[in-house]
């Protein structure tokens, strides 16, 4: 069967030579059958005069070789020189074109720059957060270890100095371990200007060189500084040295008093660490034995972290199973200890991640629909602008125009919006970037530089001209396939643009239209759920609620006694304020209590198996002043004093269900601890349930012990006001300087805001989301009016004559309206795809709604209908005025 006509000729042009090769070929023979005609005039034969010729010339392939290469080179460079001419002349060209219709090229630079900005901005987060290397040496080999209570109660929970020690003697996968304290402590800086608050943590001198970090200056804490009675270096993050003390490189050089004692700091460490407790200001040496006095302290006592760098060829799932297998033997030697508890290990960046991952990527993809949006939406407005200048186009080709100038001239001039899209662009991301630095400093790991680094902005550039290339695909189909006789003859004939045009036209729409859908029913279900969380009952009234700190210091504080009796003073002085309705004292801040305890009670097994809870201490006017409801039993009072037989506890209602699901909670005897002889508590009263943390779907249990007997070093003392909160801010430092002048008081904050905080982390890409949301319904809306109001004016001689022949102007608004409606309707169906991917890529998110919930499909549908049908008002109403006359004319 013989081969089709194409194919042939294909394998016809791959045997043939090109065409300078056999242009120099045949210039080689003719000048050997002119040297061998001039040898055979001379007398020699035809033969012999063509050898001489040949012996003569040389090597005839070494000499087409050579010529070959130069010509070949003269017009590479020929085409070179052209094409560089042909685009100055095109970059030249679109300049002016471009500056010939200002108001469109502005308009079109802020899309850009709106859509190319917001993807720049949410990239570098991302790759700040995801993507570059965390502040350490080989941070891939580093991994977290963890402890998770299998009551489902915690996750990541701290691990018992018991347990590392274990951990370390038994473990195969690591190279270096290192632990320290899983939470901060205040203390209190001697500073020239007065007494400053700043946040220490205890940690081993292996940390630093587990992690592969040194010092900026001096250096790092040894085995030595952690000995007993000698434990007085400490180490300085570089944050705190140039706030605390100016950067004062003579630091090293003089002792320094904290909480009353005097230290050494021996090391800065380098700009931009950040350790496994990231708010630390300074770090203390630690000896892990100091933990393990008692089986208690050892076992029970689970307030420690820890660090493990990998050996060559581990894996951090190989050193997960490890670490497992070493928690389930621990767990069956010590069942009183560890028979609840389970051990496993995460690589570092994902433990310092946490859960911005997935909103990270979300927005990322709210980010890039919104660029798709704004490619379609441009792709419109210069697929009209080229259909306007059909005319110049087809004078262009006329005079010997390619096609493929004419398209080059269409991408160029996309190419230099797109450009200058995207350096306004980066201008509009670095302000989002410096305004989330600002608004929200603590949402993002505390690792994250949030900055256009150089590697963000190549990637920006290469999206503004990707993008320059996408939405100039549009008019440059339309250019290439224009008809010049067509559009050079009268176009008076013509009434319509051509169904292909319309056919794109209605493409682009449809496509924003379903990318609008996709996003906004992703930021509907994410609104939905933040609505849920924030208006859930907390269990408390947060409103004009001031919390203030106190740091206690071991001089003149030491003594269960003295603590207690600054409390009760302290409370005293706050509650005779003016302005003041109620005060209390806490150990922690409501709503950010992370301490941890466990109850069991003699006979009684929880249906849930969860034994281990929240634990505050709080003064007798706690519940009345955050008006937590009574449910059972009395509040703290002067009876529970600290040589009490037991100790006093309140408990809330959720541990009230689970122990005593038939009541009877109030004067119930519990142990703080599975030992027979732990020591004993007495509940004496059962309140509300609060939501420490307002983001879980459910209260955790909380146990509450009086300061009368456990009284905190760092206190939190609240003020219910009758106004503003933080008007009593400065009487009440005034009142604290009446009682001791050496206390600092600090990290004020209103109840209110402290919730706020809570759930910045889920506020803020809601926000995002649907600012994202409101800019593309913003930019369908304009493309959807300009797409169909290019439509209608191509189509005005069209109506003129419709009307002229009969039809009324309602059926002219009918027939623009059912178009419209079709494309809208197609993409609202396109959209459903993504609907279905959004509502995947966010269920995790959710919280009190479904996924595919109906009231926020429907919404957003109904939204983005209602916006372009606005959008569709004006070229009805362009439709219907169409003139007659001028159509027939």
């Amino acid at each position: 069967m013989p081969l089709p006509h194409g194919v042939r000729r294909a394998f016809r042009l791959a045997r043939r030579r090109p065409p300078i090769e056999q242009e120099i070929d045949d210039e080689v023979a003719f000048h050997l059958e002119m040297r061998a005609a001039e040898l055979a005039a001379r007398g020699l034969t035809p033969d012999d005069a063509l050898a001489e010729a040949r012996r003569r010339f040389g090597d005839t392939h070494h000499w087409s070789v050579a010529m070959s290469a130069v010509d070949r080179e003269r017009v590479a460079e020929r085409g070179r020189t052209e094409w560089l001419t042909d685009l100055r002349q095109d970059l030249r060209y679109g300049v002016r074109a471009l500056r010939r219709t200002p108001l469109f090229s502005l308009l079109a630079v802020v899309t850009l720059a709106l859509g190319i900005g917001a993807n720049a901005a949410v990239f570098g987060v991302l790759k700040s957060v995801l993507l570059d290397a965390l502040p350490y040496a080989d941070a891939g080999r580093l991994v977290r270890v963890y402890a998770r209570m299998l009551d489902g109660s915690m996750d990541h929970a701290p691990i018992s100095a018991g347990e590392i020690t274990d951990l370390r003697e038994r473990q195969r996968s690591f190279s270096r371990v290192a632990s320290f304290e899983s939470q901060t402590r205040d203390v209190i800086l001697e500073g020239e200007t007065g007494p400053v608050v700043m946040k220490m943590n205890y940690t081993e001198p292996a940390l630093f060189p587990t992690l592969g970090v040194n010092v900026a200056r001096g250096r790092v804490l040894r085995d030595e500084d952690a000995a007993p009675d000698t434990a007085f270096n400490v180490v300085l993050t570089h944050a705190a040295w140039q706030r605390l003390f100016g950067g004062d490189p003579r630091i090293l050089e003089r002792p320094v008093r904290i909480n009353g004692i005097p230290r050494t700091v021996v090391g800065v460490l380098p700009r931009g660490f950040v350790g496994p407790v990231a708010e630390a200001d300074v770090y203390f040496p630690m000896r892990l034995d100091a933990y393990m006095r008692t089986p208690m302290d050892a076992r029970r006592r689970m307030n420690h972290g820890l660090v493990g760098r990998l050996k060559p060829g581990v894996t951090a799932d190989a050193a997960n199973r490890d670490v497992a297998a070493i928690g389930a033997a621990l767990a069956r030697e010590y069942p009183q200890f560890h028979s609840k508890v389970a051990v496993w290990s995460t690589p570092l960046r994902d433990d310092m991640v946490g859960d911005t991952r997935t909103p990270l990527l979300v927005l990322m993809a709210s980010a890039g629909l919104v660029l798709l949006i704004t490619c379609a939406n441009l792709a419109g407005a210069l697929l009209s602008r080229t259909i306007s200048r059909r005319k110049e186009f087809a004078v262009r080709t006329a005079l010997g125009a390619g096609r493929g100038r004419l398209v080059r001239q269409l991408f160029t001039e996309s190419t230099l919006l797109s450009l200058a899209g995207g350096a306004a662009g980066l201008a509009l991301a670095s302000a989002g970037l410096a305004l989330l630095r600002r608004i929200a400093p603590h949402v993002l790991p505390a690792y994250a530089e949030l900055s256009l680094d150089p590697g963000a902005v190549m990637v920006t550039a290469a999206v503004a001209v990707a993008v320059g290339l996408a939405f100039g695909i549009a008019p440059a189909v339309a250019a290439g396939r224009s008809n010049v006789q067509g559009t050079l003859r009268d176009e008076t004939r013509g009434t319509s643009e051509s169904r292909r045009t319309r056919t794109l036209r209605g493409l682009l729409v449809a496509g924003q239209i379903a990318l609008c859908v996709s996003l906004l029913t992703g930021a509907g279900l994410l609104a939905r759920t933040l609505w849920a969380i924030t208006t859930r009952p907390l269990g408390l009234d947060p409103d004009r609620v001031l919390a203030v700190a106190v740091q206690l210091p071991r001089a003149g504080f030491a003594s269960l006694d003295a603590r207690a009796r600054f409390f009760q003073q302290y409370e005293e002085r706050l509650r005779a304020l003016p302005g003041v309705v109620a005060a209390a004292a806490s150990g922690q801040v409501p709503t950010g209590i992370q301490g941890r305890t466990g109850i069991w009670v003699d006979g009684v097994r929880p249906a849930n198996e969860q034994s281990v809870f929240l634990l505050s201490e709080v003064s007798d006017d706690y519940f009345r002043t955050l008006r937590v409801p009574l449910i059972a039993g009395r509040t703290f009072g002067p009876e529970d004093r600290p040589d009490g037989a037991t100790i006093s506890i309140i408990v809330s209602e959720r541990i009230a269900r689970q122990y005593w699901p038939n009541g009877g909670a109030a004067g119930a005897s519990v142990r703080l601890g599975p030992e027979p002889d732990a020591p004993r508590g007495t509940v004496v009263g059962v309140v509300g349930d609060v939501r420490n943390d307002p983001a879980q779907p459910e209260p955790e249990g909380i146990l509450y012990m009086s300061v009368r007997q456990m009284p905190w070093n760092g206190p939190v003392f609240l003020m219910r006001t009758a106004g503003d909160p933080l008007a009593l801010l400065t009487p009440a430092r005034r009142a604290l300087a009446d009682i001791d002048p050496r206390l600092p008081l600090h990290d004020p904050i209103t109840l209110r805001t402290r919730l706020a905080d809570s759930l910045s982390g889920k506020r803020l890409p809601v926000v995002l989301i649907t600012a994202f949301g409101a800019l593309a319904l913003l930019l369908a809306s304009v493309g959807v009016y300009a797409m169909f109001a290019a439509m209608t004016a191509a189509r005005e001689k069209e109506f003129g004559v419709r009307v002229a022949l009969g039809s009324s102007r309602a059926r002219i608004a009918t027939l623009v309206l059912r178009q419209g409606g079709v494309w809208m309707v197609l993409g609202l169906a396109g959209g459903a795809v993504g609907v279905v991917a959004v509502s995947r890529a966010v269920r995790q998110l959710l919280y009190g709604v479904s996924p595919f919930d109906p009231a926020t499909l429907a919404g957003a549908a109904l939204v983005l209908l209602a916006c372009g049908a606005a959008a569709l008002l004006v070229p009805v109403r362009r439709a219907t005025r169409a003139d007659p006359i001028s159509a027939l004319r």
